[in-house]
């Protein structure tokens, strides 16, 4: 059974100043990010559990996707995966992610 996908208002925010950022340099590369990120959370809904736990915090699970890691949750009984956040690899990400589960 297929899930349901949603991004979180800080993923969102997220994707949106990462697609700023590349489009400064490359409109291609920021449309090219923008289809890698719904083709990727779109596999999520078919194979949530596809990609390894956050070790630091087992709730959230771990993609890579090019450059930035994007952080998600699974509620089975739901049928949903929530994306979190997406951060560009060479961030504290452990810093990120605790300030973001803090205030969660």
């Amino acid at each position: 059974m297929s899930y349901r996908a949603i991004y979180s208002d800080d993923a969102k925010l997220d994707a949106k100043e990462i697609v700023t950022y590349l489009a400064q340099f490359y409109a291609s590369t920021a449309r090219s990010f923008k289809t890698k990120l719904t083709e990727r959370v779109n596999a999520l809904r078919d194979m949530p559990l596809s990609c390894p736990a956050y070790e630091e915090d087992p709730f959230f699970r771990r993609m890579a996707l090019g450059d930035y890691l994007l952080f998600y949750s699974v509620d089975e009984v739901r049928k949903l995966v929530t994306v979190h956040r997406i951060f560009h690899h060479a961030r504290d990400i452990g810093r990120l992610m605790a300030e973001y589960q803090a205030r969660e």
